[in-house]
């Protein structure tokens, strides 16, 4: 029965899986129809694709339907397709800002077009942070090189250590500070999420260094070494250009790690493991992650939004990842969802209602900030309230 499912099972996405890294042409294609027309309208396509068009195609496409079962999970892992088809996003990722700053020194643009460059590049940074996430779980040399440099380049070469021996082991708690309290908006968690993921991880090497019997500083730290490449390449590229592309490196780099904080914020936001007798928080369940299970950002996203399962699964590559109607579920895919975030009245009215009716009404249960405390529980918190769990 088990080699039937496997054998039977055909992942009808599996053409569509490097659509992901094709359009991460969309910025070199907008600056070529730029040179044609002479029109700086075209340099804003990316944006406007990716946060206009892509939340009214997902209502059209709708809800994901292609759900692997477990039996055929061996054959999907081992398929060499999928593996490429993410290892693409490295020379793409990188042909992206090459070009840019070309463009930038070369063409005599406003500031209209060079904040547009600016963003269309930071929004293909982002989508490299999100392919170098996928990647860098893996533990193959090839995979931590493409993951390496994919962070590289916004100058997020931490986030590996960080994200999987810091998130991955605290999420859902307080001394996580990937993961956003109930009533905190996004722009107040990025003051801590950003510093705070950067200060983890060198942490986390420090104590790996110390146990060799080796100071922080030491040409082995990852993070140390990560941060000078990246400090090399935007030296190099400035030394090339002119200062005048130096802007756009910076703000591409920062609107890349914005967009991952925005992943980041609407994955946990409110969830909380609870603490056992013996002073240790539950393990990770499913019901701590957020999930949206829209087909179309499902494939540009190499299936993130399948969070609950890759927080169970961490090393399972993204074409295994399952969707779980018992998990909590987004009421739209992360595109729409982070514009919400980037909207704090607009993303309480959806969200809290979410938080509450997750914990039954009893918001004890909830990870809500601490100044939000009581007007919160005022709101919502009602542990005899008929509200059904989304778990």
């Amino acid at each position: 029965m088990a080699d039937t499912a496997a054998t039977d099972y055909v992942d009808g996405k599996k053409w569509f899986w490097p659509l992901a890294t094709i359009l991460g042409f969309l910025p070199v294609a907008s600056m070529w129809v730029y040179l044609q027309t002479g029109s700086e309208a075209w340099l804003w396509s990316s944006p406007v694709f990716f946060y206009v068009l892509v939340p009214i195609i997902e209502t059209f496409f709708g809800e994901d339907e292609n759900n692997p079962p477990r039996e055929a999970i061996p054959a999907l892992r081992d398929d060499p397709f999928y593996r490429w088809a993410a290892f693409s996003a490295l020379p793409v990722s990188y042909l992206n800002w090459i070009v840019g700053a070309w463009f930038i020194a070369t063409q005599d643009l406003s500031l209209n077009g060079y904040i547009a460059i600016l963003v269309a590049n930071g929004l293909m940074g982002a989508g490299a942070l999100n392919t170098a996430h996928e990647v860098g779980h893996r533990r193959d040399k090839m995979s931590l090189f493409v993951a390496r440099y994919l962070l590289c380049l916004c100058g997020m070469g931490h986030f590996r250590i960080e994200h999987n021996l810091g998130h991955h082991v605290q999420v859902a708690t307080p001394e996580d500070s990937a993961t956003a309290m109930m009533g905190e908006t996004f722009y107040a968690f990025v003051l801590h999420e950003l510093p705070g993921g950067y200060k983890r991880a060198w942490g986390i090497e420090k104590k790996r260094l110390a146990k060799k019997g080796k100071a922080a500083f030491s040409v082995e730290n990852e993070v140390l070494q990560n941060t000078l490449i990246t400090i090399f390449f935007y030296t190099a590229l400035t030394a090339y250009f002119g200062w005048v592309i130096l802007p756009y490196l910076l703000g591409g780099a920062l609107l890349s790690n914005l967009m991952l904080s925005s992943a980041n914020y609407v994955e946990h936001y409110g969830l909380m493991r609870s603490k056992r007798e013996d002073g240790r928080y539950e393990r990770v369940q499913p019901h701590h992650s957020w999930n949206a299970n829209h087909i179309v950002s499902n494939i540009m996203m190499f299936h993130l939004q399948r969070h609950s399962d890759h927080h169970a699964h961490a090393e399972r590559p993204y074409q295994c990842l399952r969707h779980f109607d018992t998990s909590p579920q987004l009421p739209a895919g992360y595109f729409t969802m982070f514009m919400a975030a980037w909207n704090p009245p607009i993303w309480f009215k959806i969200m809290d209602p979410l938080v509450a009716k997750q914990m039954e009404g009893d918001m004890t249960k909830a990870y809500i900030k601490p100044s939000k405390r009581e007007k919160i529980f005022s709101k919502y918190h009602n542990p005899e309230s008929p509200l059904q769990a989304a778990e």
